[in-house]
């Protein structure tokens, strides 16, 4: 919600996914190619204000958005 002076927030929408390499040409010279993440599954991620905030929303959010965490032991959970 937006008025003149201030705005609010009742929500959050996060888009990411499981991405893979992909090497593609960037013009006409086969030699001249980049390495972009291609996105292979995509996740929609809503969540409100208020739980935005939130310590274990937080964290399923981080390993949501960097797969590498997935394999550290969560240090919460005593693992």
């Amino acid at each position: 919600m937006h008025t003149r002076s201030t705005y609010r927030v009742d929500y959050y929408t996060l888009h990411t996914g499981d991405v893979e390499p992909t090497t593609m040409a960037r013009s006409d010279d086969p030699s001249d190619v980049v390495t972009v993440m291609r996105l292979v599954r995509a996740f929609e991620i809503l969540t409100c204000a208020d739980c935005y905030r939130r310590a274990p929303v937080r964290r399923e959010r981080e390993l949501l958005f960097r797969t590498e965490l997935r394999a550290v032991p969560d240090e919460d959970a005593g693992t």
